[in-house]
């Protein structure tokens, strides 16, 4: 039996959760290897595809300001970079702030092979390293699950039927992207989806090519412009989500009913959410949501290929 493809990925951790969260669910150490572990054995797989198994080393770019080593890098050791959540906001000056959009704008110009995938406030410094304003919205606070309306493009690239044009995801942000980045070495970044109060909910940027290799599999993380070719590769082609060298989520795909109340709880203890609007977000924590379909398009763009049925829809186990 052949060893399983091994994907990696550098968790770059932005935030410790609060003191309640840590206590009972753990830190992002923990929640988002959770996320793509669960996400991963969710998908189903045909006998004939390769095993999958996640390598997920984690990053403190707060406090150490430590990064994935340059060498390992462009060796393909990486096969995406996962920017996490966090209290801070991306519009600060700080230095680890600044680092960090230097290093992820750095990544994409020098290791393009290199997925870049960010989540709420990963959402916001990646479009801030590419240019984009991030500003707290006007608006306020979007809370708990949330309807997202998809566009044709995140139809396709998120996995929906036309008929399910409705992406739910937990959210807990006040600051948000407010103008999508300008284009990156001649292709454009797309928005994928809005809501009434934060217009700009995912981005995503396209690859030249359909579905360039992962670094790890070419062994380097230099561009190579020819679309891959291997036995996990469903027999309807790669998945629309393969074309992509940059995915963002405004909300919260590794968040669940319990965390986000963990976190409403310390927000009313701080008065920033309190009267209707925590009511309102509480009721909403325990709506379901698309964690768990987001994950596996998180692992789609790294490859890791759904079964599919004779008419092409992905077979999950649930």
């Amino acid at each position: 039996m052949s060893a399983p493809k091994a994907i990696s990925i550098a968790l770059l951790v932005a935030d410790t959760p609060p003191r309640p969260v840590v206590e009972k669910v753990g830190d992002y150490k923990v929640i988002y290897p959770n996320f793509l572990e669960s996400s991963l054995e969710s998908v189903a797989r045909h006998a004939w595809q390769e095993k999958v198994e996640l390598q997920i080393r984690p990053y403190d770019v707060v406090d150490k300001m430590e990064y994935p080593d340059e060498g390992q890098l462009r060796d393909g050791l990486w096969d995406a970079i996962m920017i996490t959540g966090s209290a801070s906001s991306a519009t600060q000056e700080l230095a680890w702030n600044v680092k960090l959009a230097e290093f992820i704008r750095r990544t994409a110009e020098d290791h393009p092979l290199v997925r870049i995938i960010g989540i709420c406030y990963g959402h916001q410094i990646i479009a801030r390293a590419f240019g984009a304003k991030v500003e707290e919205n006007e608006k306020g606070w979007e809370l708990s699950t949330t309807e997202v309306e998809l566009n044709e493009e995140g139809q396709e690239l998120l996995n929906y039927k036309p008929d399910e044009g409705i992406m739910r995801i937990q959210q807990v942000h006040k600051d948000h992207v407010s103008q999508v980045p300008p284009s990156f070495q001649g292709e454009d970044f797309i928005n994928l989806g809005s809501t009434g109060k934060s217009p700009i909910q995912a981005l995503a940027l396209r690859y030249p090519t359909e579905a360039p290799p992962l670094a790890s599999t070419a062994s380097t993380s230099a561009y190579m412009a020819f679309d891959i070719s291997d036995s996990g590769t469903s027999s309807s082609g790669p998945s629309p989500v393969r074309s992509l060298h940059v995915l963002t989520f405004q909300g919260h795909p590794e968040f669940n009913q319990e965390i986000v109340e963990l976190i409403l709880s310390v927000k009313t203890e701080m008065g920033q959410v309190t009267g209707e609007k925590l009511e309102e977000a509480l009721s909403k924590a325990s709506l379901a949501h698309d964690g768990t379909k987001l994950g596996r398009v998180i692992l789609n763009m790294l490859g890791v290929e759904a079964a599919r049925t004779e008419s092409g829809d992905e077979m999950i186990n649930v």
